[in-house]
């Protein structure tokens, strides 16, 4: 069941005051802060010249949620984010209006970049407005987490939500399986590339799969998008958390090797190839093999090779030559297939190899 309605005290400096009850992030939300400097102005200008802007969704909480500081929560963001975040930004003075800020009442006025503090001190009456301003805000009722999800799904449609964020607001046990992985001090310790846009999920998932399958596997969007959607049912769930569980001890292993915020994975490509590496070795008993140097050693062979074959490309070495080749289609599972041979070969001196059927 759910019901809708409005708010009855919605103002701007309302919320503002309440924000602490307020969970602005909540497991199936989008990352925070993407937003440009100018589109933050464009709301605030808006809000001072008295422009309607877009309704904001909130969950409420019939029970109220407790946060990591054991405040109760009573609504989490299901659609406003960014516009609550830019007023909130705003009135702690993290930003100030647009140089060419004015009031439309009356453009005489050359207002220009004032903060929301200096707005106060000059033109208290503006300020006064903006405080007042009433945000138009629903609150969704429900018990159901699935219903939020799929209402955060459905408002974010016409937003450029990317793949990860919107496997992200996915229903069943994965998606929180994914939040969990992410984590893991890999992600956040050794792994240069930053959560951006919900980047560490997306590998997370990449590792999942791989670990799930017990194979190289496309990890092109349909492939994750279908294998998240699909892991439904409590037999699902059951081997869910076995693979999350083999997942996180694969990274900790991944952990003792690489260095932190190491140079060897700032290639999306090369960490899933590394990930099927260190699994393989683990399984088969040959981790103690798996060593930073002998990466870095094959990470060389391969620079000193690009090089050698600008000069004379006969000269070159073919298999570092196709590694590179390959390197050009980091998702599909033929190309990874033909790198990790290679890799193992050249790398660790082991002369078996997967086929492209397997």
């Amino acid at each position: 069941m759910m019901e809708m309605s409005e708010l009855p005290q919605s103002t701007v400096l309302y919320l503002y005051s309440d924000r602490d009850r307020i969970e602005i992030e909540p497991e199936y939300q989008r990352v925070g802060d993407i937003w440009t400097i100018e589109k933050r102005q464009l709301l605030i200008d808006s809000i001072l010249n008295g422009f309607d802007i877009p309704k904001i969704y909130v969950h409420k909480h019939s029970t109220p949620k407790k946060n990591k500081d054991n405040t109760p929560i009573k609504y989490s963001i299901v659609d406003g984010r960014q516009r609550l975040e830019a007023i909130w930004k705003f009135i702690d003075g993290d930003f100030s209006l647009a140089d060419d800020f004015c009031f439309i009442e009356d453009e005489s006025k050359k207002v220009g970049p004032l903060t929301y503090n200096e707005l106060a001190t000059k033109y208290p009456q503006h300020k006064l407005k903006f405080d007042s301003y009433r945000l138009s805000v629903v609150g969704i009722q429900t018990d159901n987490l699935d219903i939020i999800e799929d209402m955060f799904s459905r408002l974010n449609e016409a937003v450029p939500l990317n793949a990860p964020e919107k496997r992200n607001a996915f229903g069943g046990p994965l998606p929180a399986i994914i939040r969990s992985v992410a984590k893991h001090p890999f992600f956040t310790k050794h792994l240069p590339i930053r959560n951006k846009r919900y980047q560490h999920y997306d590998l997370a998932l990449k590792f999942l799969l791989l670990e799930w399958r017990k194979a190289l596997v496309d990890t092109k969007k349909v492939y994750l998008d279908r294998f998240v959607r699909d892991r439904k049912t409590d037999s699902d769930r059951g081997r869910l958390n076995k693979v999350r569980r083999e997942t996180q001890e694969t990274l900790a292993a991944m952990s003792k090797v690489f260095t932190e915020r190491d140079a060897l994975l700032t290639s999306i490509g090369s960490v899933v190839l590394y990930y099927f590496l260190f699994q393989t070795a683990m399984k088969d008993g040959w981790d103690s093999d798996v060593t930073r140097s002998t990466l870095e050693e094959f990470e060389s062979a391969r620079k000193a090779n690009r090089k050698a074959a600008q000069e004379n490309f006969e000269a070159a070495d073919y298999d570092l030559l196709e590694f590179d080749r390959y390197a050009q289609a980091p998702n599909d599972a033929y190309a990874l297939k033909i790198r990790f041979n290679i890799l193992i070969r050249r790398a660790f001196r082991r002369n078996w190899e997967i086929t492209a059927g397997n």
